[in-house]
């Protein structure tokens, strides 16, 4: 199972369109000879035709910043010049004092905004074991935008000149899809028809959001998404793919290929073995609290533990596994004219469960 990490670079062009090269470890060689050269040079297209997968490629994150922002969108989002004026210095300075890992802005809805106020989404990961992100929802008039993202960055809590305006909307999902074309063009591209799919076939304002949101990583795998307040990042979604996701229907095993790793866990290993986890036990496992760590990792073999338990204590346990290096793969990082990348493909050799204290 492929884990992305950097690597060497390796190029060839053939009429116009990439032509995927062997490592020399064992990968055979693939191609994209009837791709014309603009598909050629679209990532997400080179990254599917070379068979990479997404999983390992979630960012970890301890706090993410949604602000509703309408377009057009710069490349990076806080420089866009509809930003409510004074947050751009705000989000700027948390991102470089350490206190925001990511910031996005997210399209004004129909439904979900209101005229004059602007809606922020702060999710934070809670100490110890988890299965969600806390969030905090709120509509606040624009002119206190600033204030209460400074508030939120802070961690000084909802002052009470704020508690009026927050939203009891902890059971309710938030997907957030990528559709910054801005950022890259596939994102545009690919991403767009999923969240239109998804908001007029799955959404429902009192149960799950579907949301267009600016660039979240990884846009060789677009279409992309990140379900809140899970935390999972999912992507190379197709249609079908999406929907099941939404509905959390069927067999998680039939996902697996969309699946980029749980933002809860630290590293690609673990993400990697958390997968495999995941589609053994099925949905039920994104209700569970969940802490995994790495036990050892030597010569392209981690050893890695994932701990869990329900909320009410009734069924705990643990996993561990060994991830092993298997091999690489070339992608291109962002459309355009870059060279290929290669990277590090990794493989779960080993899985089973084991008692809590073991």
């Amino acid at each position: 199972m492929p884990r992305v990490a950097a690597g060497s670079r390796t190029t060839r062009r053939s009429a116009g369109a990439w032509v995927i090269e062997s490592s020399g470890r064992g990968n055979s060689t693939q191609s994209m000879e009837r791709a014309t050269p603009y598909e050629g040079r679209l990532c997400s297209l080179v990254s599917r035709a070379n068979g990479e997968d997404p999983i390992g490629s979630a960012t970890p994150i301890e706090n993410r910043l949604a602000v509703e922002l309408p377009q057009p969108w710069q490349r990076d989002a806080v420089g866009s010049r509809r930003l409510v004026e004074g947050l751009r210095p705000v989000v700027e300075g948390a991102r470089d004092g350490g206190l925001l890992d990511a910031f996005s802005a997210i399209l004004p809805d129909r439904e979900y905004s209101r005229k004059d106020h602007t809606r922020l989404l702060f999710f934070r990961r809670p100490a110890g074991p988890f299965a969600l992100y806390e969030k905090v929802d709120l509509l606040v008039p624009h002119g206190e935008v600033v204030a209460a993202a400074g508030a939120l960055l802070e961690g000084l809590g909802i002052p009470p000149r704020f508690g009026r305006y927050r939203q009891e909307t902890g059971h309710v999902r938030d997907l957030l899809v990528c559709t910054h074309g801005s950022r890259d063009v596939c994102c545009g591209k690919y991403g767009y028809p999923v969240y239109d799919l998804l908001r007029r076939r799955r959404a429902e304002a009192e149960r799950l959001r579907v949301w267009r949101t600016s660039h979240i990583g990884g846009h060789r795998f677009a279409p992309t998404m990140i379900d809140y307040p899970d935390g999972r990042y999912w992507g190379h979604l197709e249609p079908w793919a999406a929907e099941k996701v939404a509905a959390r229907s069927g067999p998680v095993s039939d996902l697996g290929p969309f699946y980029r790793g749980w933002s809860g866990l630290r590293g690609p290993a673990e993400q990697v073995a958390e997968r495999e986890i995941f589609a053994l036990e099925g949905w039920a496992w994104t209700g569970y609290l969940k802490e995994g760590r790495v036990l050892a990792s030597v010569d392209g073999r981690t050893e890695v533990r994932i701990a869990y338990g329900s909320p009410d204590g009734a069924v705990s346990g643990a996993y561990e596994a060994t991830v092993e290096a298997a091999g690489t793969v070339m992608t291109l990082e962002s459309s355009g004219n870059a060279e290929l990348t290669e990277v590090d493909r990794y493989r779960v050799v080993r899985l089973e469960k084991v008692p809590e204290g073991g």
